[in-house]
């Protein structure tokens, strides 16, 4: 995903870049009208994931798109899900993270907004160390299923791909 050093200033300007844009986005939240749905979803839930699927948009590069690993995230409310797992990242290499998925805005059943957090295993950035990311996700939770959809954008070094993530609540 990543082809030289260059690139950890460039996710460090993409993280400030985005809470930027969160933040003043903020101000014009879009919220689920239907105020029983609402107090359904606010009860917290516990969901699973083992790992997920990338499509790379350098096509030439022969990422790993097949990431697979394992992964728990704990929704607090419609808004909040803290984020943490483990998976064969497109390189190949093992990764972890710990991220907070803040989607303040819902249309429908989609929620959008952003993963924040930390990530490993990426040669290139710090060395293969930790570091901050932060990239836009969408979601769509049913009752017992549901999907992430994330967007690392193509920045300077940093090879651009589309994450799919399919998750199980337990409860």
């Amino acid at each position: 995903m990543v082809n030289r050093v260059k690139a950890a200033p460039l996710m460090r300007g993409f993280l400030m870049g985005s809470l930027l844009v969160l933040g003043a986005l903020g101000a014009t939240r879009v919220h689920a009208a239907d105020a029983e749905a609402s107090a359904a979803a606010s009860k917290p839930e516990i969901w699973i994931n083992v790992g997920g699927f990338s499509r790379h948009f350098n096509r030439s590069a022969n990422y790993n798109e097949s990431n697979l690993g394992f992964g728990i995230e704990w929704r607090h409310n419609p808004e909040v899900a803290v984020m943490a797992g483990v998976y064969d990242n497109s390189l190949g290499k093992p990764s972890q993270y710990a991220a907070v998925n803040w989607q303040p805005w819902h249309i429908g059943p989609v929620k959008l907004g952003a993963a924040i957090g930390l990530l490993n295993g990426y040669p290139a950035i710090e060395r293969g160390g930790t570091f901050f990311a932060a990239l836009p996700m969408a979601t769509i939770e049913g009752r017992r299923f549901g999907v992430n959809l994330g967007l690392i954008p193509s920045i300077g070094d940093v090879d651009g791909a589309l994450l799919l993530q399919f998750k199980m609540k337990l409860f």
